[in-house]
């Protein structure tokens, strides 16, 4: 016989807290293999690999009653767990589209006249650099620039001025903010 780990050293193998794999258990999710006499939980090779599973599933975004459908479906239909990755996958577009535009919101507000006197990126290239580690495309700052423009045309001004650029350098910009593609 394989040997068998406690609850503690279990939570402590996979990283998770007690409470964690209590709650799992709760929910039907994971089960002791057995208990001891003092009723102790103990598991074995299978409910590590259940809990591996389990972890692979929540790294992927999924819901713990998302993660009870897909455990559960040895006896159902074998074309239900690929319906519920296949939802979270088009679920995660839907989250990245609100997250971009997020972006482009809080880049709206730290361009506007209320931050834009406070704010740490004073120069052009400091504002460029800000947006790409925020994960702007060389299109996306087009396109949240070409939104400015079109929504606010005098603040857009106001802040190309503020970052230092020359006024045939903000005619520039403006111009072909006024030509591209606008992103709401």
């Amino acid at each position: 016989m394989k040997s068998k780990i406690t609850l503690g050293r279990l939570a402590r193998k996979v990283g998770l807290a007690r409470a964690s794999l209590l709650h799992y258990e709760s929910l039907g999710l994971l089960t002791p293999s057995e208990r001891t006499q003092a009723g102790y939980r103990l598991y074995g090779q299978e409910e590590i690999e259940r809990l591996q599973l389990i972890r692979r599933y929540r790294d992927a975004g999924l819901s713990l009653s998302a993660i009870r459908e897909l455990c559960g479906t040895k006896s159902r239909n074998r074309s239900e767990p690929t319906m519920l990755l296949e939802q979270r996958l088009l679920d995660l577009s839907s989250e990245i589209e609100q997250l971009r535009t997020q972006q482009h919101m809080l880049a709206r507000l730290l361009a506007s006249r209320q931050f834009r006197n406070a704010q740490r990126c004073r120069d052009k290239n400091a504002w460029s650099d800000l947006l790409r580690r925020a994960g702007f495309t060389d299109e996306e700052m087009r396109s949240w620039h070409g939104c400015f423009e079109a929504q606010a045309p005098a603040d857009h001004k106001a802040f190309l001025t503020s970052l230092g650029l020359a006024a045939e350098e903000v005619k520039a910009i403006r111009r072909w903010s006024a030509n591209g593609n606008i992103r709401t």
